[in-house]
């Protein structure tokens, strides 16, 4: 997926005028069975006033904002004026959309009960064969079995009710990530992270990386690195990333980390052309596998820098 792709279709979103589209509600279950996640859906009817609601979310959170496109990259970090974007097609979406199609005949929600324990809700935009998703991650302020424990009260036909007495289900003003066609937006990277059950796919990266490392024979104790990792989302992050740039593949570039540790006085103990996996040094050594030291052309001071952006030669 290119990022001229990417941007033309963001200039495209933000062109629509959404009040001519059509508003649906769905709600995502989700469960999770050997970890591998499943999904269904729910759809809610809805009314008009909560559907220009939605409109009015979109607008001012997408629409009328300026934004910097950067694909997405496991060591992103969120920013307000960025969209990171990744192959829908490569998230678990595909299967939310996928059942969406199955149940639009379907009965909707009949019954407050129905919506508790969800996992998250869809808002879907339609107009002549164009489909735009939006999602939202529901939380535990969010959560309708949850909100009914809170302290709160509503003015009502002249008095205080009490909030347990009503059946809520609240809704952010915001979303974490946005689909049109074949493309997804994500402005929440944490949230849709976990919508998408990307931490076993993280483990899935890290053990294929831990395995290639005992393959190479270069360390001599690749379980220090695996302990290390465990399942901290940062270091399977890490793990993922290094997965995904490969240096540690390419034919010359243990050599010369080995290299560059001896001749910068880094920390890595290297004995007979093999790297010592240590406690106190493994957080560094996953830096140096993912190349993430770098120094400044301008004043040759040292970074270490895990999102990397290539720079074109010769002004392309």
């Amino acid at each position: 997926m290119s990022s001229n792709k990417a941007k033309r279709q963001l200039a495209e979103i933000k062109s629509f005028d959404f009040s001519k589209w059509s508003v649906t509600f769905w709600l995502v279950k989700r469960k999770i069975v050997q970890k591998e996640a499943s999904y269904a859906v729910l759809r809610v009817n809805i009314d008009v006033k909560l559907q220009q609601r939605f409109r009015g979310y979109l607008k001012v959170q997408l629409q009328d904002k300026e934004f910097h496109v950067s694909a997405y990259d496991f060591n992103n970090a969120d920013g307000d004026d960025v969209l990171f974007t990744i192959a829908t097609e490569t998230t678990d979406f595909v299967k939310v959309a996928a059942m969406i199609n199955d149940d639009f005949n379907n009965p909707h929600a009949k019954n407050y009960e129905e919506l508790l324990n969800s996992w998250a809700y869809i808002v879907l935009f339609e107009k002549d064969g164009k489909r735009f998703f939006t999602w939202r991650k529901i939380n535990a302020d969010t959560q309708p079995k949850k909100v009914k424990s809170k302290n709160a009260t509503f003015f009502q036909d002249h008095k205080l009710v009490d909030l347990e007495d009503k059946e809520v289900f609240l809704i952010d003003p915001q979303y974490d990530f946005f689909v049109y066609e074949g493309i997804t937006f994500i402005a929440n990277k944490r949230q849709f992270e976990s919508a998408m059950n990307f931490r076993e796919g993280m483990k899935a990266n890290g053990a294929e990386v831990l395995a290639d490392f005992e393959k190479l024979n270069i360390f001599d104790n690749v379980e220090i690195i695996k302990e290390f990792v465990g399942s901290n989302l940062h270091h399977l992050r890490k793990l993922s990333s290094i997965r995904k740039s490969g240096y540690y593949k390419q034919p010359d570039y243990m050599q010369k980390l080995i290299e560059v540790n001896n001749t910068e006085k880094w920390e890595l103990q290297i004995v007979k052309n093999k790297i010592i996996v240590e406690k106190e040094t493994v957080e560094l050594l996953l830096k140096l596998l993912n190349n993430d030291r770098l120094r400044s052309p301008i004043n040759h001071e040292l970074f270490d820098s895990a999102a990397k952006a290539p720079v074109a030669q010769g002004g392309e």
